[in-house]
Parts: C-alpha cells; structure tokens; sequence
C-alpha cells in the first residue's frame, strides 16, 4: 500500500512540475509576442505628415500586463489616442465644411500586427515546450 502510495504522489509533483513550465512558458511566450505587436504597430500606424500631435498616435503603442487569479494576460492598447484605432483601422464618414458627408478611407494596421503577434505566441510556445 505505501508503495502506491509513494508513486501517485511522485506522478503529481511530475505533473505539477510540468504545469508550472507550462505556465512560464506561456506567460513569456505572450509578454514575447505582446512586445512584438506593440513594436509593429510603432512602425506601421499611420502618422501625421504635419501639424500638432504628429506621430503622436503612432508613439502610444503600450502593453499592459494584468493578472486574473493564477492567470496572466498582456493587452496592447494605445495610451495616447484610444478613440482613434477604431476609426483609423475600419475608415468612418467625415463632414467637410459646406454640409456633405464622405467616407474616410480605412488604412488597415492593427489587424496585420495583430496576426503577425498570434502567429508568434504560437511558434514561441512550441519552441519552448520541445525543449
């Protein structure tokens, strides 16, 4: 009886040990892909050509960690303009200065550094998990 005793407890703290890797390698895996996407986003989001503010947009790019219980999430936001992703990424409708409306045209950024840093979560994880 101690014998059977004495493996279940050594397979769960195998278990447990395996748990807590995975769990690091996860959590640095997306701090890792979470920095990648906010870098790309600094290098790809649209910037003023003049004018006040220019770049400003582009330069507020941030990765905030924040903790649920036992798990870890990274969320990259704009700091600096947070109303004007969505308008920047889906385009919008403008009035000019005579009364009529248009459409500003959409300039796609987000989405394409969003892809690249969940491609890179994925391969990161793999990569650390085999060895």
């Amino acid at each position: 009886m101690a014998a059977g005793t004495n493996l279940v407890a050594e397979v769960t703290e195998i278990f447990n040990t395996y748990n807590l890797e995975v769990k690091r390698a996860t959590e640095a895996a997306a701090r890792e892909s979470a920095e990648l996407t906010a870098q790309m986003l600094k290098a790809t989001s649209p910037k003023r050509a003049r004018g006040k503010g220019r770049g400003k947009y582009a330069r507020g790019w941030r990765v905030t960690k924040k903790r649920y219980g036992t798990l870890t999430s990274y969320i990259v936001h704009n700091g600096s303009c947070p109303g004007l992703t969505q308008l920047l990424e889906y385009g919008h409708v403008s009035r000019n200065q005579y009364g009529s409306y248009g459409r500003v045209r959409a300039i796609k950024h987000i989405g394409n550094a969003a892809d690249a840093g969940i491609q890179r979560f994925e391969l990161a994880i793999r990569a650390r998990l085999r060895g």
